[in-house]
């Protein structure tokens, strides 16, 4: 290629992007976006904490009903070993 031709190409790549309604800043519906999706991100986070914190809550419950069901069985055993006297 010649070198006008290239030199032409890239002032029409130059102008292209010129005219393309290129902008450092955001439009306003992108902003909107942003802002909902922002919105949405914490309300994910809460939601997250709160099953986080429930879940720990229904592990110590379970915890302790598997010791009550320990304890149960340990004094099932007992009786039926006094029963079988």
């Amino acid at each position: 290629m010649s070198l006008t031709i290239k030199r032409f190409a890239l002032v029409l790549l130059v102008l292209s992007f010129m005219f393309a309604g290129c902008t450092r800043y955001a439009n306003e519906d992108e902003l909107k976006v942003l802002k909902d999706t922002k919105a949405a991100s914490k309300k994910a986070q809460t939601k997250l904490a709160t099953v986080k914190q429930e879940r720990r809550s229904l592990e110590n419950t379970l915890a302790d009903k598997e010791k009550d069901l320990t304890a149960a069985k340990a004094e099932l055993d007992a009786v039926l070993s006094r029963v079988n006297k």
